[in-house]
């Protein structure tokens, strides 16, 4: 179950947003499973929980276009900055039951955006597109798109979902 919505939040609203995640936040390294080995480099990431007003954000957001009811988020949820260098296929259930991933600013590209893998092959693909926000349970296989254009970023939002019910 994979689940797409676009205009996540209002115009003024995401205008705000993005001004705050490109001038006032500052980024660390992040790697998968701590593994600090350049295959393992996830990009830069915020943690949520140190804003805990943009966090409220997202998740009222999220509550209401994905009509749930978030009772508890994983510590790592946060915003990221990467660049779209490789295919770094991954799942995030040993951390969350759902994720919901909002696309928040970068260039409008089908190679800017999120693949989904069945059976180890790539299967359904999201193209990018700022204020598009996509449900999926974590246990699916995921990657960002990996761009040929260098240099390629993107700033996207992760909530991991622990506990939640659907309204």
């Amino acid at each position: 179950m994979i689940k797409i919505i676009d205009d996540f939040f209002d115009k003024d609203v995401l205008n705000e947003v993005q001004k705050h995640i490109t001038t006032k936040i500052v980024y660390t390294p992040s790697w998968f499973d701590g593994i600090k080995e350049k295959k393992y480099f996830y990009g830069e990431r915020f943690l949520l929980e140190n804003l805990p007003e943009l966090q409220d954000l997202f998740v009222k957001q999220a509550n209401n276009k994905f009509k749930l009811k978030i009772k508890n988020l994983n510590r790592n949820t946060g915003i990221d900055l990467r660049n779209l260098d490789e295919f770094k296929p991954h799942r995030d259930n040993t951390i969350a039951k759902i994720n919901i991933l909002i696309m928040l600013h970068g260039p409008i590209a089908l190679t800017n955006g999120t693949v989904f893998y069945t059976e180890d092959k790539l299967d359904i693909h999201v193209g990018f597109r700022p204020n598009r926000a996509v449900l999926f349970p974590s246990n699916c296989v995921h990657s960002p798109h990996a761009s040929n254009i260098k240099n390629m970023r993107r700033y996207t939002a992760t909530l991991f979902v622990n506990d939640y019910e659907d309204l």
